[in-house]
């Protein structure tokens, strides 16, 4: 199996691709210039390194990266300045997932992807509902922060625009408050949010996002559980 992952230097993609490799995964990774790579995974015969900024690739270089590859994983984000939050790209997530679902109803293959969302990311198709507080919090959230609203209109497009047509089949993973951790732990997984991610947040370590995105690629049982769906991640409570 090839992967193609789109932010892979960032905390969280360096991690899919890590655990990708160790189950003996192919990866191609697409990230921008001056990125910083483990030189291990540098190193590594099953990583392939593309040098770009997504925003900007054409949807026949999309295409392109996609063609001989069995699935994506998008882990794009903004960085967390000033810049990075109100500057642009303001679309960078939902312009990648639109390119990326064209391209694979395109390629007419029987691919996958991931998209890396957050609990802030309300499924009311799936009977998901905020409170009054949280509804308020979220909605000034979207107005206010671009990197928010970028993140709920890629989670959206899949729900709503895409759906269960095509060819592919995708999944949104939904971690709460990242944190970060040496290694993974167990997880649960939960169709709804079963805290607030306002006033309650659970917490989910990078690492157990990378290794449930690395089971979901290569459980095909666990993938048609959760497929077309947005499922919550958390660290599992000793």
């Amino acid at each position: 199996m090839k992967v193609l992952i789109l932010g892979a230097s960032g905390a969280t993609g360096r991690l899919v691709a890590s655990e990708l490799m160790k189950r003996m995964m192919s990866v191609r990774i697409v990230v921008r210039e001056h990125a910083v790579l483990p030189q291990s995974s540098k190193e590594n015969p099953l990583m392939e390194v593309v040098t770009g900024d997504v925003d900007t690739f054409t949807q026949q270089a999309i295409e392109g990266l996609l063609k001989d590859c069995d699935a994506a994983v998008c882990c794009l984000g903004h960085r967390t300045t000033i810049r990075g939050i109100f500057g642009k790209p303001h679309r960078l997530v939902i312009h990648a997932v639109q390119k990326v679902t064209t391209a694979m109803e395109a390629l007419s293959c029987s691919q996958k992807l991931i998209l890396m969302s957050t609990t802030a990311y309300t499924n009311k198709q799936d009977g998901e509902k905020n409170r009054f507080g949280e509804a308020l919090v979220l909605s000034l959230l979207k107005v206010l922060l671009p990197p928010h609203r970028d993140n709920m209109l890629a989670a959206d497009f899949l729900v709503h625009r895409i759906g269960t047509r095509g060819a592919f089949s995708w999944v949104a993973v939904r971690p709460d408050t990242l944190i970060d951790a040496e290694n993974p732990s167990e997880y649960e997984l939960f169709s709804h949010t079963n805290r607030s991610p306002v006033f309650n947040a659970g917490k989910t370590s990078r690492i157990n996002v990378a290794a449930c995105m690395a089971e979901l690629l290569t459980d095909e049982q666990l993938w048609e559980q959760w497929k077309y769906k947005t499922p919550v991640l958390y660290n599992k409570l000793g």
